[in-house]
């Protein structure tokens, strides 16, 4: 596939969005949702795997909902536009005074605490109506062994469904007056993001639904789907479809708004990040190629050992192994070996592909280099969206 832009007159190191693609990914998403469940539904991008202002906005701009985890996430989509109405507030560190102003702004608030289930009862028996919905904690990886973040028993978010604690706070909200539980949560992260687990959520929520008598204005699967870019297409269709036979007759895609939460799947194939090559050196019987580029920036937890990448260089001639390095003083930074690929020199470059979710967020702050610059890309034409900090010699 082509590169969206000449990286080369960037100032590098940088990360890249094709603006074009990004949008096309929101779209594609709530075009599947229209046609497979109802146009009651919606994307509600998750603020944590990509916060960079630009990209909120252009959800927005896309008619997406933000889905925040935080106080911090809520103010930044405020701050990038959404209405509160527009804002889905999930998580379990909601603070007090931003749950009750989400509440009273009529935000999509899934309750996913104790001290949540008693503070909404609070805000409620000050005679305000809250409508809530409830995260519910299904055994999945009893169900998907090995499908799953969590260890072999289970996940540690939400009200758990076979213990009896989703039954116990919905027992608790449905006691209080002015309290209405119209929404139900499903998320879990998984490894595979296979059809099977979403089949299998919405099989449980089939379950709850009847079960509690539930009568819902929304139902949000969660995320961590995969998906994006022209290698993947059709595959939101494929998720929406299962979700929508699994869930049957449970509640009406006419009246209940099914809510997904896309993060990686919508912003990381737009996503590059690129740098230079700094310097080439041999030890012994190893070719290091120290780049602009660090594994900080892209993979925090220092797991991967591959990337799709592509070489811009004019050399002729290449080598059967180089270690391609990071600017760090680490030596565990060392993003990927290059096998039977250019030579590269001083001056080339490397271009990453798909490294739109969490590469900005996820960013520790470890200060040999400021963070990279960001880039948009619409139409062969950059703009610079984050501003690279630099640091300027003293004079003498």
């Amino acid at each position: 596939m082509a590169l969206p832009i000449d990286f080369t007159t960037l100032r590098t190191p940088c990360y890249v969005f094709d603006e074009a693609e990004l949008r096309r990914n929101f779209a594609d998403f709530r075009r599947a949702l229209a046609a497979h469940w109802s146009p009651r539904s919606n994307v509600a991008y998750s603020v944590k795997t990509n916060p960079l202002p630009w990209v909120l906005e252009v959800a927005r701009e896309e008619g997406c909902y933000a889905e925040v985890v935080s106080n911090e996430e809520y103010a930044r989509a405020l701050v990038c536009g959404f209405p509160p109405e527009q804002i889905v507030f999930n998580g379990p560190i909601k603070g007090r005074e931003w749950l009750f102003y989400a509440l009273e702004a009529g935000s999509y608030v899934n309750l996913d605490s104790q001290r949540e289930l008693t503070w909404t009862c609070e805000y409620a028996a000050t005679g305000k109506r809250a409508r809530v919905g409830l995260r519910a904690n299904i055994l999945l990886e009893k169900h998907c062994p090995g499908e799953t973040l969590s260890d072999d028993r289970h996940g540690r978010f939400g009200f758990s469904y076979e213990g009896g604690e989703l039954a116990r706070a919905l027992e608790a909200l449905r006691a209080a007056e002015n309290v209405e539980v119209r929404g139900l949560h499903m998320h879990v992260t998984t490894l595979s993001r296979s059809q099977k687990v979403y089949r299998t959520l919405a099989d449980f929520a089939a379950e709850i639904i009847r079960g509690y008598g539930l009568e819902l204005d929304w139902f949000d699967i969660g995320g961590g789907f995969y998906g994006g870019g022209p290698a993947n297409e059709g595959a939101y269709d494929e998720y929406v479809r299962t979700i929508r036979e699994a869930i049957g007759d449970a509640c009406d895609p006419a009246r209940t708004e099914l809510l997904v939460e896309p993060g990686g799947a919508v912003v990381c194939t737009p996503g590059y990040y690129a740098g230079r090559v700094i310097d080439v050196k041999d030890i012994v019987d190893e070719h290091y190629v120290v780049t602009e580029l660090s594994r900080i920036n892209i993979d925090h937890e220092m797991k991967k050992t591959s990337y799709v990448h592509e070489m811009l260089t004019d050399a002729t001639e290449s080598l059967p192994r180089q270690i391609i390095c990071g600017y760090t003083c680490m030596d565990s930074d060392r993003l990927f070996t290059a096998v039977d690929e250019p030579a590269l020199s001083p001056g080339d470059m490397v271009v990453i592909r798909y490294a739109g979710a969490y590469s900005l967020s996820f960013t520790p702050q470890f200060f040999i280099e400021y963070p990279p610059a960001v880039y948009s890309v619409a139409d062969g034409v950059a703009t610079l969206r984050r501003e690279p900090w630099d640091e300027q010699p003293p004079r003498s």
